[in-house]
């Protein structure tokens, strides 16, 4: 069992065959690595009193206070936070923790095969060797390691994901291209799709979006390749099919969207359907993905239904939902908000991470009516509550993005007397891209062609989002957009999208 990555058997055993199943696992992932080797948790649990042999399966869980994004974040007091959440076996700690028949296991290694093949195991075990990144505070992005076997399971997760999206299916895998519209970055959306296409057998065009390869050309391969599939965040992929519909391309090929990095709703899925019909697709399916950097993996719809929810990985984590207000379980198919916890794992490992993410329709445990598969499976309602311990935080341009960034970029320029930033949709299309607009006044004698390069450089580091334009305006007409929303309140960050 404690060797096993995955199950090969993951969407077929039945939920009792599941719950025995994950419950071992969680069980000798807490005693035997989680609580030995992560610093944070290993306080955690020591701090509240919990024995690890006291978590015997899932439900145990509820003894564990809930981890934050903000107990992740570094910040200027500790920048080494996160190193705190890698396991980290050492001498040391295999000495005092591990069990005992692992210990002799790892001296008769010593013996017969060396020290050095000892050491060598355990870097091939727990070393990261991959690196992504997600939103922290005051500009430091938060790291998110993988091990090796952390990079199989995402691997594995994203031939998943291609496989319920009719890949080897409703799709031959034999000469099937995909498109990869995702953005160029070390975040999980462009990992995922990498690692799963590769691990699936297919073959790519990882263009890495609209900014490296640009638009025309992009919707250009589509038709010249005859691509089956393309893959990208929500709005770009709207905006990509769009520009494809008012050119009058050919995008008969094409069989699958899978969008993911964004909120993806039903109106916005049934929009790109009908401009894929007008571009001349006729049998296609349009699902979303949902996938957060702390889990290092995501999960999708399944293809045909699409409507079914997300289909989740019983072998690889569990996920619950809680009252956000109670902190209370809910019952099945109730609201909650979506709580995060790893089965296995290395690099960076979370256990109860309150991810923010409020699921309106929550989990169901009955086999999909679409695909018939015996998995979990989380409403595709899926909404950020916005405020978390901390965090004020958006999904922009597909990044995830703290609010406050805004703030402490503009407070700590003596250049800059007063700002505002405009968040909106291009065209007001609630299905379109992001634009970031950003109006600022500035101070007698600033130069603002400096302070442009400066202002798009600096929210680009705290934000990872470039804006598209930066207009310099008078103290007196940015007051006046500052109160232009008919309150009293002087609103800095105003966010005009349209709800799909």
């Amino acid at each position: 069992m404690a060797r096993e990555i995955y199950s090969r058997n993951w969407d077929r055993m039945s939920f009792d065959e599941q719950r025995e199943y994950r419950d071992r696992k969680l069980s000798y992932f807490v005693n035997n690595q989680l609580y030995p080797y992560s610093p944070y948790y290993r306080r955690l649990f020591d701090d509240n009193k919990i024995r690890p042999e006291s978590i015997r399966g899932v439900a145990d869980l509820r003894r564990l206070p809930f981890t934050y994004k903000a107990d992740i974040a570094p910040d200027s007091e500790n920048p080494e936070r996160p190193r705190d959440f890698i396991l980290a076996p050492d001498a040391q700690l295999i000495e005092e923790y591990a069990p005992s028949w692992q210990r002799m296991r790892l001296r008769a290694n010593g013996i017969f095969k060396g020290k050095q093949f000892v050491e060598r195991d355990l870097r091939r075990r727990f070393s990261p060797v991959h690196m992504q990144f997600t939103t922290g505070r005051t500009g430091l992005p938060t790291p998110v390691l993988y091990s090796t076997d952390d990079v199989l399971r995402m691997a594995e997760a994203g031939r998943r994901i291609m496989e319920m999206s009719g890949f080897g299916g409703t799709i031959s895998c034999d000469e099937a291209i995909v498109v990869n519209a995702m953005p160029f970055a070390p975040h999980l959306a462009f990992w995922m799709v990498s690692e799963g296409l590769s691990r699936a057998g297919l073959l790519a065009l990882h263009t890495g979006g609209g900014r490296v390869m640009g638009t025309r050309r992009i919707v250009s391969a589509i038709e010249e390749t005859h691509a089956r599939a393309i893959i990208g965040m929500p709005g770009y992929v709207y905006h990509l099919l769009r520009e494809a519909s008012e050119r009058g391309a050919d995008l008969s090929s094409v069989r699958l969207v899978l969008v993911s990095g964004e909120r993806v709703t039903s109106r916005t899925k049934e929009r790109m359907g009908e401009l894929l019909e007008a571009c001349g697709a006729t049998e296609y399916h349009v699902l979303g993905a949902l996938g957060f950097t702390e889990a290092r993996k995501s999960y999708s719809e399944c293809a045909p239904g699409g409507e079914t929810g997300y289909h989740l990985y019983p072998d690889l984590d569990y996920i619950e939902l809680v009252d956000p207000e109670t902190e209370g379980p809910v019952a099945e198919g109730e609201d909650g908000e979506l709580v995060y916890s790893c089965l296995e794992g290395q690099g960076t490992c979370v256990m109860r991470f309150r991810t923010g993410d409020y699921v309106k329709g929550g989990i169901v445990y009955e086999p999909c009516p679409s695909c018939g598969r015996t998995v979990p499976r989380l409403a595709s309602d899926v909404s950020r509550s916005g405020e978390l311990k901390g965090f004020s935080l958006t999904k922009l341009k597909g990044a995830l993005v703290d609010l406050g960034a805004f703030s402490r970029v503009f407070k700590e320029n003596p250049d800059v007397h007063d700002w505002q930033v405009s968040i909106s949709k291009e065209g007001d299309d609630p299905h379109e891209v992001d634009v970031l607009e950003v109006f600022v006044a500035v101070k007698a004698g600033a130069d603002e062609e400096a302070l442009r390069q400066r202002i798009e450089g600096e929210l680009v580091e705290a934000t990872e989002v470039t804006p598209n334009s930066i207009e310099f305006l008078t103290p007196e007409r940015l007051v006046e957009r500052l109160q232009s929303q008919g309150g009293i309140k002087e609103l800095h960050v105003v966010d005009r999208r349209p709800e799909p």
